[in-house]
């Protein structure tokens, strides 16, 4: 997408990250989360970063505190059964009407035994893509607890997509 006349590109930020050093990116690429994550109201400016040698995982980084990233991983990669039931009046916040077109990403916890990373399953991000916002919900779903497992077995429930049958 080319700059116009009228247009100007989006000032480049630079921010520190303790596990990436200085990073340098686009401000149209911050994620604005009005709200803060559980824990950390105070702090709205995030950024997703990858890293190749991680993937499928990302990092949710902190553009204000260079020592707060958080783990985070799409969560149908590993349960594609999961589901997120919130009101619609509760994707307002992040300007979305309909839950199918925020983009879902849970918080994974990092133990010193790989084996036993876990993700937040009752407290998912979900992203409005398009304006960049976000919001973590707390889902009341007896269903989900904040560490799920992803490399031990998967409960059933969680290992294969709804039959729906209006699809």
């Amino acid at each position: 997408m080319g700059t116009t006349p009228h247009s100007s590109p989006a000032p480049i930020i630079k921010f520190l990250s303790a596990r990436f050093g200085e990073i340098e990116l686009d401000a149209s690429e911050l994620l604005w989360i009005p709200q803060g994550l559980l824990g950390f109201t105070p702090l709205h400016r995030y950024a997703i970063l990858k890293d190749p040698e991680e993937a499928p995982f990302l990092w949710l980084q902190s553009v204000d505190l260079p020592e707060l990233a958080f783990v985070i991983v799409d969560p149908f990669l590993f349960f594609p059964g999961y589901e997120i039931l919130v009101k619609t009046h509760e994707l307002g916040d992040i300007e979305l009407d309909d839950i199918t077109k925020a983009t879902v990403l849970t918080i994974v916890t990092v133990p010193e035994n790989p084996m036993e990373l876990t993700a937040n399953l009752r407290g998912p991000l979900l992203i409005n893509t398009e304006k960049r916002l976000a919001k973590q919900f707390v889902l009341i779903d007896d269903r989900y607890k904040t560490k799920h497992f992803l490399l031990k077995e998967i409960p059933p429930e969680l290992a294969r997509p709804r039959h729906r049958p209006d699809s």
